[in-house]
């Protein structure tokens, strides 16, 4: 679960600056996208989320949006000490005594789900990302949570107006779906949690009924299945996408570590989920030759950074062989994503098996981008499976 930028905040899209920085068209801060600089402002503690404190002073009114009360009090809008309270409270549910169990679960939906593309009609152009990656993220994220499956797709389709909050510029319409789909989200949660209070297991939820109170623990919730379903299933879009016409498919098909851990690092690098991050200077500072002051804005372009000519050579190309060093793609420092370690795990069980199993898939046209600026993914992957 990476930080990403404030709700209903203008702002510029990732495309806008390719290196460099400029400032808004509002004044209000600068926006970068250079490696060095985006890497600075993502890890530095001089730098921090705009929180329920930001929004109180620069967005009154906020806390009456259903959408964003719910979205807007999660962890990855908190700093300092009361981040870490939350982040301690739902750590153990990433963590490696769970992965395991989490592990088994993604090679059951992956078995289930490939059988089903197996029996399609032979030369049919499907959907790869709604027959087959959505739905192994949806059961992954489901079992984090303790959401039962068959429940998956409503939650799904009520995270999916929260995260439009997320996008620079989004205005009344999105804050309009977005209440909306709280007043539907958040008594679920609230069920869930009760439940989960009543009769613990071992699931994020068990973990915030305990640890934290009715909103709070809602609102950890909320946040955990956006990452959980949108951020892995851009990873395993994005990647399978590159791997059908690049000369490592036959390797990673094999399951051959090295090749499989490029594929997905590149992957990660070429297209990161999370594009954007905005934060707030907590004091003067300079980065890359620009003065930032105390309580100024800054928009970090990760996507950008990643395709910085400055360190990668032919960035626009997908090149598993690169040394690509550390990435952005899970953001840093204090905010670094929890959920990293899984949404690699996921994909390097997903990549070798869908190669393997369609060892003949071929693109059936462009992928077609979600409506998303910050989560940008794809919403449809259209593809002939071939045997």
């Amino acid at each position: 679960m990476q930080d990403t930028t404030a709700p209903i905040t203008p702002g510029s899209p990732p495309s806008a600056v390719r290196t460099g920085w400029a400032g808004r068209p509002d004044g209000r801060g600068v926006v970068f996208s250079r490696f060095a600089d985006v890497s600075v402002i993502a890890q530095h503690p001089a730098f921090e989320v705009k929180s329920a404190g930001w929004f109180d002073r620069h967005l009154p009114g906020w806390r009456q949006s259903p959408g964003m009360r719910l979205f807007a009090t999660s962890l990855m809008f908190h700093n300092g000490a009361s981040h870490q309270r939350l982040r301690k409270v739902m750590a153990p549910a990433f963590g490696p005594a769970r992965l395991p169990e989490l592990a088994a679960k993604v090679r059951t939906s992956i078995e289930r789900l490939l059988d089903r593309l197996g029996a399609l009609p032979h030369g049919d152009v499907v959907d790869l990302h709604a027959l087959f990656t959505l739905p192994v993220t949806l059961s992954t994220g489901c079992a984090l949570v303790g959401v039962p499956e068959e429940d998956g797709p409503f939650v799904y389709e009520q995270v999916q107006p929260l995260l439009s909050l997320l996008d620079p510029g989004a205005g009344a319409a999105a804050l309009v779906r977005a209440n909306r789909a709280a007043n539907l989200l958040k008594p679920y949660l609230v069920r869930l949690i009760a439940e989960r209070g009543a009769r613990p297991a071992d699931d994020l939820a068990s973990l915030v009924a305990v640890g934290l109170g009715a909103d709070e623990a809602a609102s950890a919730l909320s946040l955990a299945l956006a990452a959980s379903f949108d951020t892995t299933t851009t990873l395993l879009d994005h990647a399978i996408a590159a791997l059908l016409a690049a000369p490592e498919r036959a390797a990673v098909a094999c399951g051959q570590t090295t090749a499989v851990d490029a594929a997905i690092s590149e992957a990660l690098r070429l297209a990161p989920p999370v594009q954007l991050i905005t934060r707030v200077a907590r004091q003067e500072m300079s980065v890359g030759g620009v003065r930032v002051t105390a309580g100024q804005e800054v928009t970090a372009l990760i996507a950008a950074a990643q395709r910085d000519p400055q360190r990668y050579l032919e960035p626009d190309a997908f090149r598993p062989g690169r040394s690509a060093g550390r990435l952005l793609a899970f953001g840093g420092g204090a905010h670094y994503c929890m959920g990293a370690q899984l949404a690699r795990l996921e994909a390097s069980l997903v990549l070798p098996a869908v190669l393997r199993r369609f060892p003949r898939m071929a693109a059936a046209g462009p992928p077609r981008p979600n409506d998303h600026v910050t989560l940008r993914g794809l919403r449809e992957l259209p593809v002939v499976l071939g045997r």
